[in-house]
């Protein structure tokens, strides 16, 4: 009883090792991207810089929205100054005298315009200032979004399946310098080493 079960093992064909499992490709494409953009801000940096790239914040305009109002708090003032030379005749018999009176007058006006406590027609322009400010800053993260995954897109052409023709393959290059040189500008220098997190 105990001979059989080694008989029947001998007499079965050996087992071949299992294959290792096919590469994920998603791991692969994480692998290579990793290798690829090593050192590279991340997208949300470059947004953040780009953003700053433009004056003024939320804060800021609506800051210039209370200024506005409260700018009626402040008075206009005016200031006059009149000098008056007077003189007067008077008769003395044959002899006529001029007697002269100088008079100095200095004057000071403060005025309010308290309507402008309620609404003042600066209040509109900062209030469209800040939006065309808060627009351009948006299109400004905006254009550095579409340009870094843009890039990133050429570059992984340029790795993994470059052009046959050396024309073409420097064309690519190019334009990845390029598009690396634009993002350059609007993020205050994030991938020349010159931005945040250099």
């Amino acid at each position: 009883m105990t001979l059989l079960p080694l008989l029947l093992a001998a007499a079965m064909p050996a087992r071949q090792p299992l294959p290792p499992p096919p590469p994920d490709p998603d791991a692969q494409a994480a692998q290579v991207s990793a290798w690829l953009f090593a050192g590279e801000p991340p997208i949300d940096v470059c947004q953040r810089a780009a953003a700053r790239g433009l004056p003024g914040d939320p804060e800021l305009a609506e800051s210039w929205r209370v200024r506005a109002r409260a700018a009626a708090l402040v008075p206009q003032l005016s200031a006059e100054y009149r000098h008056d030379e007077r003189g007067r005749w008077y008769g003395v018999g044959s002899d006529d005298l001029l007697r002269s009176a100088p008079a100095d007058t200095f004057s000071v006006r403060a005025t309010w315009t308290l309507a402008h406590l309620v609404f003042t027609p600066e209040e509109p322009r900062a209030v469209t200032a800040a939006a065309e400010l808060s627009r351009r800053r948006q299109e400004r993260v905006e254009r550095v979004t579409r340009l870094y995954f843009h890039r990133r897109r050429l570059r992984l052409s340029l790795a993994l399946s470059p052009p046959d023709e050396p024309r073409a393959r420097a064309e690519l290059a190019v334009e990845i310098d390029e598009v690396t040189a634009e993002l350059d500008a609007l993020t205050g220098g994030l991938f020349s080493g010159r931005g945040e997190g250099s």
